[in-house]
């Protein structure tokens, strides 16, 4: 594992050539340090399965994993999408939540990824996702645990979440103002529903409506 305070760095290139790196965690890192230079460690022949990056808001910022895009075919107009390299990373946590909630990069992540925890202490204000948001976040189709932590002012989960079909536990904490799962409901390969501290006395009471439909139900 390698832990790290880098903040006033604007790359990870230094580290790009430790391909035996497996766990990497950052933090305090600031707005200006950025995903880049860490692609080669999570593709094909690098090692680094969870990722932990917290008080980076920017992390994740203009990173795009196929930076080639589509080719268009002079001839006849034809998109060629170019071979996407598979990521290695299974786990993930995250405050930098306008950075990754982005279609390609959700793409790239959703063969690997099986836990994402999102932290909201940089969202002030957000009530909602954005419909591209909750878009990109159906891509994980790999994902089988899904956390929201610290989401103050979000009023309800993201729409879609019934379309994540490999995902067995979801878990929401200190999330005051949701009071309500997703109206459009949750997978049905949920095996654990987790409703920590400070949610919400609507959202505990819905939660212990599902006992009997879902397996586990934990109310703290």
């Amino acid at each position: 594992m390698c832990l790290l305070d880098v903040k006033g760095l604007r790359t990870l290139e230094p580290l790009s050539n430790i391909s035996s790196l497996a766990t990497l965690e950052l933090y305090s890192c600031g707005e200006d340090l950025k995903f880049q230079g860490l692609q080669s460690l999570l593709t094909t022949g690098g090692h680094l399965r969870q990722l932990k990056v917290l008080a980076s808001p920017g992390f994740f910022a203009d990173w795009d994993p196929n930076p080639r895009g589509a080719l268009e075919d002079a001839d006849g107009g034809e998109e060629e999408q170019t071979q996407l390299v598979s990521s290695t990373l299974h786990e993930l946590w995250t405050d930098d939540i306008a950075g990754l909630l982005v279609a390609p990069i959700c793409r790239f992540l959703s063969s690997s990824l099986s836990k994402l925890q999102l932290w909201g202490d940089w969202c002030e204000g957000m009530e909602r996702f954005i419909k591209e948001q909750e878009d990109a976040l159906q891509l994980f189709s790999s994902l089988r645990e899904l956390e929201f932590w610290n989401f103050k002012d979000l009023q309800q989960l993201p729409a879609g979440l019934r379309n994540l079909t490999s995902l067995k536990k979801l878990k929401i904490y200190n999330c005051p103002a949701v009071s309500l799962l997703p109206k459009d409901g949750l997978p049905k390969s949920l095996q654990e529903v987790h409703v920590g501290h400070r949610c919400s006395e609507e959202l505990k009471q819905q939660c212990r409506g599902l006992e009997g439909t879902i397996p586990r139900i934990i109310i703290d």
